[in-house]
């Protein structure tokens, strides 16, 4: 599993430039389902939505600003392909978030109701919508300033996924 927060932001952005070349855009293209708006919200005064669609047999995922991805077609983080097959993927990703933040996301097994990712902070997942052509499953999304993990939060960790009695969920790929 990749580390949870990468040590170089740039390469973050140059990931994501390597995603965009490789096909895993906003753009549409034949081999891809349509985008499926999972979550939105606003941060910082800036507004964010997180999208997911099936392209090449994977699953792909990005977070970016308002709008339809397809318009668009930069996401501020993305990725496809959440398996142990591809290690430049992984099971979870991180990247730039809306306003001065990161953004840290990705999906998890039907099961996993919850993640931990620091000492003292669990977060809530939400299942995929059916019927839109995504895997079942879930997805988790946390939106952190640069100086997360505050004091309140603990010590970050990599990402646990937790089912609803708090027992550890092992990844699936999607």
């Amino acid at each position: 599993m990749k580390a949870f927060r990468p040590a170089h932001p740039r390469a973050v952005a140059v990931a994501a430039v390597a995603l965009l070349a490789a096909g895993c855009s906003g753009h549409f293209q034949p081999t891809q389902t349509p985008h499926v708006l999972l979550t939105s919200g606003v941060y910082q005064g800036q507004a964010w939505s997180v999208y997911a669609w099936q392209q090449g047999g994977q699953l792909c995922m990005e977070v970016n600003g308002p709008g339809d991805p397809a318009a668009s077609g930069v996401p501020d983080a993305g990725a496809c392909g959440f398996d142990e097959k591809n290690p430049s993927s992984g099971y979870y990703s991180s990247g730039p978030g809306p306003g001065d933040s990161d953004v840290n996301y990705g999906p998890l097994p039907s099961r996993a109701t919850r993640i931990r990712v620091a000492t003292n902070e669990i977060l809530p997942t939400k299942p995929f919508p059916s019927g839109k052509q995504l895997p079942a499953g879930r997805y988790w999304i946390q939106i952190t300033p640069k100086d997360w993990p505050l004091p309140a939060n603990g010590r970050e960790i990599s990402p646990k996924p937790l089912d609803a009695a708090g027992h550890q969920v092992p990844y699936q790929d999607f």
